[in-house]
């Protein structure tokens, strides 16, 4: 297990390796939420010295249409340096494109700079409460959208059987 609070971004790394659940809450303008999802992922190790793949998937579920559940997925490579970590998209059209950058500021991953996709702006805080949870909230605001989306990750602890 990684040692808490994480003091530096190499033990960042450590602190997200494995497997994580999560449920995530997005509401678009209001207060009221427009979708939730479920998910799981893992970060393991890249092929490179301080990269992460996080690949997650999920179910998406629209409030406006409860019983019908939206299968998703995403694949992100995390890059950890000395001084930040780079996020870069690793699935669709954009592999290897940059996403955005972070700077460890106690035990929260604050943007080094905004995100623009567009017009609209991305950014996003990771916080970290224990070795085995963590947050990351989203905003993206511009003339497109006016969303937050709150994400709450818990690591996925495997049930063996006891002996007998």
């Amino acid at each position: 297990m990684a040692a808490f609070p994480p003091i530096d971004l190499a033990a960042m790394a450590d602190c997200f390796l494995g497997e994580w659940i999560f449920t995530r809450t997005i509401w678009e303008g209001s207060d009221t939420p427009q979708a939730t999802a479920t998910g799981e992922l893992s970060f393991i190790p890249g092929q490179t010295p301080g990269q992460l793949v996080y690949r997650e998937q999920g179910q998406l579920r629209m409030s406006g249409a409860p019983g019908r559940l939206i299968p998703f997925s995403r694949v992100f490579d995390y890059r950890f340096s000395a001084d930040r970590l780079s996020v870069l998209f690793a699935d669709g059209e954009r592999i290897g494109q940059p996403y955005q950058d972070y700077l460890l500021r106690g035990q929260e991953l604050i943007p080094a700079a905004d995100h623009l996709c567009g017009p609209d702006c991305y950014s996003a805080v990771y916080t970290v409460h224990s070795e085995d949870s963590f947050t990351m909230e989203t905003t993206i605001n511009g003339p497109r959208k006016r969303t937050r989306v709150r994400t709450e990750f818990s690591r996925r602890f495997s049930v063996s059987a006891s002996p007998a």
